[in-house]
């Protein structure tokens, strides 16, 4: 639409867009002067009730005439595009400026709100959504209410219908009033409370109520009476306390009924702000949270008078300051930069990873693994109880947007983004391997994928790649992103696999140039306001950044011990909060064992001593097994095999590169296995007998692992990264020629192909349906598909007669699902056998199947795995 001229406006640019329209920068060619234009969205423009609710926006603020309330200039409907004409407010939304605005601009801003809305009331609009994003500033300061689809009139006699039935509920959940939420009908005091809501969140930074998802966040609506905001922010001022706290009673009746009153109210704290509000000593120091009966007496109640109000409500703050000053005075004497340390503990049998800190202090974010499930949970820093958060399953490495309103993970093969205030996940774009993502003040989301960096606007759109891998020095990946306070520049890391070395570098969006900043076992983090954080033998340690020149300036210096880290990711779980708050996780145990289970779940024996140990394969007489280790010192990954018969455990390979994926060849006489030491995955192969030396079987170029060799020795089966379709299934003939073809590619990624034991069908898992399923397809050109799991299913595996097909389920359980294969393929159905430990359902090879499905080999940890804390420092010292 952009360069259209519709009527006499020609279309410039998009600006925003909405629930009931999409907003556009125009120039109106007869005037010679710039507006804006309200779309109905197209999806909308065969609902009647949408066009009648449309018009009657403009018909509502067009019966406005207020320099707080944008201007309506007029309504067109031009070749069944239904359009308002709006005053063009040159400016940001209120929620852009929120955590920026001073005391006296809040209050500057609020009396504006309130003379607007005091218009609109007097003329019986009532506005319904009022909220920071339909509220603009002007650069000249002047503020303006936006968007009044959701107005509704008070008067009977209106010439404006009511659209909206009695009983349903329209508004946005966090700003929304209990008689909202409860499908009540709803006045102008619904617009009050509403408006009591932007004026907490503007004078404190965070919202009265802030349920996890929405369900707990309209339970605080109703029945939750919002803590005064002077026990968020010390200093703030009683009389201030008191007229937004009115606002908020649950009660219309007992709410304030004017916002002209408010607004009164607002001006008179303006003029009498030049008293002092508060010492130093309580602006440094937290108030801790009043006791609910003492929120209760604090809490002002309509059958008091407003003298009343502000004299208990001020005794209540000076009585914590001066608390605050007899407990804490030896304290600050001590040291000026007060510190703290607690941890956090796991909620009950799950494991805690991914932790990170919101830019604002207020909360932590991390995945918690438990009963074969991982979510993202929540847990306010001043409270006790973690909540899991929705919609969030199969969720990996949450990180922050700047106003700590939305958390972004990956997922299901996606990247996607949660509003803390409420509602299901809204996927951004799609990621075949998400490993880290930073978010900055713009919008613009940088995440890692396959082949480097990608960038995002976090309303979503289609990835912009931003770095680069250097394939003559070997690089395999780049992530990790963390951006620099300008949002432009930024740290990550780049891996290369011929050694397990993590270098930082120092790049931004503007450019394709880097620079290299350190080494060191994981990723790098920037703490404000000028070091950078990154992790040294589990060490987490500081060292001063020169943000003009983009090097370190000091020493670096340890701030924490035993940080949790994931060599296989390079990863240090750790994270910092401009706010001054460290998180650091535990981190899973590295030490695991392979163990023998039954059918019934029964453990019956280990296979070895306990290690730090991945993947594995079982040679074709069941006696040996050639495994994936890690040497917790030197970060190194070789294959190494087991005697199966003697718990014998022997060294394999012996080369400094990556070494994973182990397979056996038909015969037993040779292991084949991924290599990374050409720059990138290739596979090579080496007699099981360890005599010899590697030798190459796939060529360079994209990264292959070998997954499975038919039962004829002939065909190898390979797992290939491409940077454009992601992961696919390739296959390679085993000869001279080496001929090499994909045989399953697409734009989904499909994963852990085998073959059946006759080699006529190849199961694998794709995520083509939103999610892991296993499948099963002929080998042939000419054959079918069919998918076996039902409700997500990765790592399949045959049995040896191929009569039965394996698989892990989503909530960690082992399934076995008959088959009987002929001309077609039959399926039978999933039955669940026990519940396993492994890392998680889609990580690769992690068990074998043995003695024709009657006993299992499986990785699992060693000892308690749910003992890893997250240690939470406030104030560090850096």
């Amino acid at each position: 639409m952009i360069g259209q001229t519709i009527s006499h406006y020609k279309i410039l640019e998009k600006l925003g867009e909405g629930g009931m329209g999409v907003v556009y920068k125009a120039e109106d060619t007869k005037l010679d002067r710039t507006v804006a234009l309200k779309f109905l969205p197209a999806h909308l423009a065969s609902s009647e009730q949408d066009k009648a609710r449309f018009v009657q926006e403009a018909k509502a603020a067009a019966a406005l005439t207020h320099p707080n309330v944008c201007s309506i200039i007029d309504i067109q409907d031009h070749d069944g595009q239904m359009f308002i004409v709006m005053e063009f407010v040159d400016g940001q939304t209120l929620r852009e400026k929120i955590g920026t605005l001073s005391v006296k601009q809040s209050i500057d801003i609020g009396i504006q709100i309130a003379d607007g809305l005091a218009a609109a009331h007097q003329k019986g609009i009532v506005h319904r959504d009022i909220k920071p994003e339909n509220i603009m500033v002007r650069k000249d300061g002047i503020c303006q209410i936006m968007d009044f689809g959701l107005a509704k009139l008070r008067s009977a006699s209106s010439k404006i219908n009511r659209l909206t039935r009695e009983g349903s509920t329209v508004g946005t959940a966090g700003y929304m009033s209990p008689e909202q939420i409860q499908g009540q009908d709803v006045d102008h005091r619904s617009d009050i409370f509403s408006f009591g809501v932007v004026l907490y969140e503007m004078f404190t930074g965070q919202l009265p109520f802030r349920g996890v998802h929405e369900t707990a966040l309209a339970y605080e609506i109703v029945n939750v009476d919002a803590a005064p905001m002077s026990t968020v922010k010390p200093d703030i001022d009683p009389g201030l306390d008191a007229i937004v706290l009115d606002c908020l009673e649950k009660d219309p009746r007992e709410r304030c009924q004017s916002v002209a009153e408010v607004a009164r109210d607002l001006r008179r704290i303006k003029r009498e702000s030049t008293r002092q509000r508060a010492s130093r000593i309580t602006a440094a120091l937290p108030v801790p949270v009043l006791s609910k009966d003492v929120q209760a007496v604090a809490k002002p109640s309509s059958s008091w008078g407003k003298e009343r109000i502000l004299w208990l409500t001020a005794l209540v703050v000076l009585a914590a300051a001066l608390l605050v000053k007899i407990l804490g005075t030896r304290e600050i004497e001590r040291s000026p930069g007060l510190s703290a340390r607690f941890s956090i503990p796991p909620p009950e049998k799950t494991i805690i990873e991914g932790t990170s800190v919101s830019p604002d202090g207020k909360l932590v974010a991390f995945t918690a693994t438990g009963e074969g499930q991982t979510l993202v949970w929540i847990r306010p820093l001043s409270g006790l109880t973690p909540q899991p958060l929705s919609g969030t399953e199969n969720a990996s490495f949450p990180f922050w947007s700047v106003d700590s309103r939305y958390i972004a993970f990956f997922a299901d093969g996606k990247l996607k983004k949660i509003d803390l205030a409420g509602g299901s996940p809204i996927a951004i774009c799609d990621v075949s391997e998400g490993y880290g993502g930073a978010w900055n003040a713009a919008g613009d989301i940088l995440f890692s994928d396959v082949g480097g960096l990608f960038r995002v606007v976090s309303a979503g759109g289609i990835p912009k790649q931003v770095t680069f891998l250097d394939i003559p020095a070997k690089e395999s990946s780049h992530r990790w992103p963390s951006f620099l306070p300008d949002g432009n520049r930024f740290l990550f890391v780049a891996l290369r696999v011929t050694d397990e070395v993590a270098m930082t570098y120092l790049a931004s969006l503007s450019d394709t140039s880097r620079k290299s900043v350190l080494k060191s076992d994981a990723n790098a983090v920037f703490a404000p306001p000028s070091n950078v954080l990154f992790l040294n033998n589990r060490t987490l340690m500081s060292d001063h950044f020169d943000l003009k020149k983009g090097t370190l300036a000091g020493e670096p210096h340890p701030i924490a011990m035993n940080v949790g880290y994931v060599p296989r990711l390079a990863l240090g779980d750790f994270s910092f909060s401009a706010a001054g708050i460290l998180s650091a996780g535990g981190g899973r145990s590295v030490n695991r064992e392979y163990a023998w289970f039954t059918r019934s779940g029964q453990k019956i024996g280990v296979a070895c001593q306990p290690g730090n140990y991945f993947d594995i394969a079982l040679s074709p007489n069941g006696e040996r097994a050639a495994i994936q280790r890690v040497d917790v010192q030197t970060n190194n990954s070789d294959i190494w095999t087991i005697d199966l018969t003697r718990s014998l455990l022997s060294r394999f390979t012996f080369d400094p590169a990556v070494e994973d994926y182990p397979i056996w060849s038909a015969d037993g006489g040779s292991i084949y296995f991924a290599s990374a030491k050409e720059g990138t995955y290739n596979v090579q192969r080496k007699p099981s007998t360890g005599v010899g030396s590697p030798e190459d079987v796939t060529s360079t170029g994209f990264s292959r692992m070998p997954t499975d060799i038919s039962t004829d020795g002939k065909y190898l089966l390979l797992q290939v990264l491409d940077p454009k379709t992601g992961s696919d299934i390739w296959v390679q003939r085993i000869d001279s020629a080496g001929e090499s073809r994909p045989f399953i590619a697409s734009e989904f990624s499909e994963d852990f192909p085998r073959f059946s034991p006759d080699g006529r069908w190849v199961v694998y898992t794709s995520n083509e349906s939103g999610k892991d399923e296993v499948y099963v397809q002929s080998f042939s050109a000419t054959g079918g598909r069919w998918q076996v799991s039902t409700n997500g299913g990765s790592q399949p595996r045959w049995r040896q007669d191929g009569g039965e097909l394996f698989y892990i389920a989503p909530d960690l359980k082992l399934m076995a699902v008959q088959i009987k294969a002929g001309v077609t393929f039959d399926v039978g159905l999933a039955q669940p056998l026990f519940l396993t430990r492994i890392d998680s359902y889609d990580s690769p090879n992690r068990y074998v199947v043995a003695e024709n499905g009657q006993k299992f080999l499986i990785n699992i940890p060693v000892g308690n795995e749910f003992a890893n804390p997250i240690t939470v420092t406030i104030n560090p010292d850096l």
